[in-house]
């Protein structure tokens, strides 16, 4: 493994990762079950965060909860170099006070809003640092690492909140209008009926036109695109408490086997299993 290249699992609830990838690369929308920090260092990037798109430049720093879909297209005309920092939020729940909270710039945005901010050089550069005192405590085996290692993961996390409280957010670039709209109306009527066909009949556009612009503008099918929404949905539906079988007609399923097929397909966990872990943190 290179140096600049590590990839680190801490007591399954933290994974550091400072990664470089050489030619051209479009990932699928996607989310995590984890809280990510993600700084971007060098590339040439548009990040998509839900409805908004960012074009990213060095110092660029987003966060994602465990609900928000994104991806990242890479055109590869220079190396894609990003630190990214996954930590599961339950490990950081105890270290909050009543006027410190480590989460707030991860939870207190709308879906997709306010998630990118851009640094100076300076700031940059204090962030890098943080990082590697992290992936240092992470690495050493002497008495009281484990006790280092989540004192630097909250040191990070003061300082990422603090730049967040003190920035105006990034603006991200216009989305074409009628996507835009698309992407609302599926956010609102996510049912078994959802589909290319009524969704081209609701905005009366030809539906082959519908889906070549969804997937020029946003990289995805609109067919995928529905798919992971509904799934994000549904792990909202079972955090707040719903059955599976409530969960799966509420986020827009008509069959259960295929529901759970899709929810273990993309979460890696069928959907009783991920509802009993969330209720046990």
């Amino acid at each position: 493994m290179r140096n600049d290249d590590y990839y680190m699992e801490l007591n399954e609830s933290i994974v550091l990762m400072d990664k470089r990838t050489e030619g051209p690369g479009d990932a699928r929308f996607h989310f995590h079950e984890d809280y990510e920090i993600f700084l971007f260092l060098e590339g040439d990037v548009d990040l998509y965060i839900e409805q908004s798109v960012h074009h990213m430049q060095r110092g660029h720093l987003a966060v994602f909860n465990d609900r928000e879909i994104h991806r990242a297209c890479h055109y590869g005309k220079i190396p894609f170099h990003r630190i990214a920092i996954h930590f599961h939020p339950r490990l950081v729940h105890g270290m909050c006070t009543p006027a410190t909270n480590l989460l707030g710039c991860f939870q207190n945005h709308r879906p997709g809003k306010d998630n990118v901010i851009l640094l100076s050089e300076e700031q940059t550069e204090t962030l890098l640092c943080m990082n590697e005192k992290l992936r240092q405590a992470s690495q050493s085996e002497k008495y009281g690492s484990d006790v280092l290692m989540t004192a630097c993961l909250a040191e990070l996390l003061v300082y990422v909140n603090s730049l967040y409280r003190d920035f105006k957010q990034e603006q991200p670039a216009a989305a074409d209008k009628t996507i835009g709209a698309v992407m609302d109306y599926i956010d609102a009527n996510l049912s078994p009926e959802l589909s290319l066909q009524s969704i081209a009949a609701c905005f009366s556009i030809d539906r082959y036109y519908l889906s070549h612009l969804f997937r020029q503008q946003t990289g995805s099918t609109l067919y995928q695109y529905i798919l992971i929404k509904k799934i994000a949905a549904a792990k909202q539906y079972l955090l707040d408490g719903k059955t599976v079988t409530e969960t799966c007609y509420l986020s827009g399923f008509n069959d259960y086997n295929n529901f759970i097929r899709t929810f273990k397909k993309m979460t890696g966990v069928s959907p009783g299993h991920y509802s009993r872990v969330q209720r046990a943190k």
